[in-house]
């Protein structure tokens, strides 16, 4: 990496690169990346141990990988999972885990930190697609994070999520955890 990154973000790459390696090795899985997760606190090329807050964030994506996937097929026009650069991929399901998911992250310093990681890791259009993608989750995260069985919206709110996402989020999940293309909203759209 060109210029050094603040510490919390040198610890969202090294997550970043073990969701990466899970991906290539074809275990792209809850139970693939939470074992890849288990052997590289063990077993890693990298000078130092991996991080508590790496295994904290690999630990999570591992959890809510299905949330998180369909939350990212729901809001990338165009874009399946499967065609997305897997770094990207990497990169947008740690920060989707810090903005859903780590209460003690704010979204926008989840957006910045993952848009830095892509201009180090990806291609020049990476930072751009992520924010824009990373922004429409972060706008939703509220409806995002209700459950089925919690209340209904109210407003505003519960009208964008209606006319974003007209299947339900379990059956979404389910439908990206397939490699099925959602309905979906246009980023270039977003304000």
């Amino acid at each position: 990496m060109g210029h050094k990154l603040p510490r919390r973000t040198r610890e969202r790459v090294r997550a970043v690169d073990v969701l990466y390696e899970a991906h290539v090795r074809g275990w792209d899985t809850p139970e693939g990346i939470f074992s890849l997760a288990q052997i590289r606190q063990d077993e890693t090329t990298a000078q130092t141990p991996l991080p508590d807050y790496a295994i904290e964030i690999l630990e999570g994506v591992a959890q809510h990988l299905e949330r998180i996937d369909a939350a990212l097929a729901t809001y990338s026009k165009a874009w399946p999972l499967h065609r997305m650069p897997e770094v990207d991929l990497a990169i947008m399901r740690v920060a989707t885990w810090e903005i859903l998911f780590n209460p003690d992250v704010e979204g926008a310093v989840a957006i910045t930190a993952a848009m830095q990681i892509a201009e180090e890791r990806s291609t020049d259009e990476s930072p751009k697609f992520i924010n824009g993608l990373l922004g429409a989750i972060n706008d939703m995260k509220d409806a995002l994070c209700k459950t089925e069985g919690e209340q209904a919206l109210s407003g505003e709110a519960s009208a964008k999520l209606e006319s974003s996402m007209p299947q339900s989020f379990d059956t979404a999940a389910k439908t990206a955890a397939a490699g099925g293309v959602l309905e979906q909203i246009d980023l270039d759209t977003l304000e």
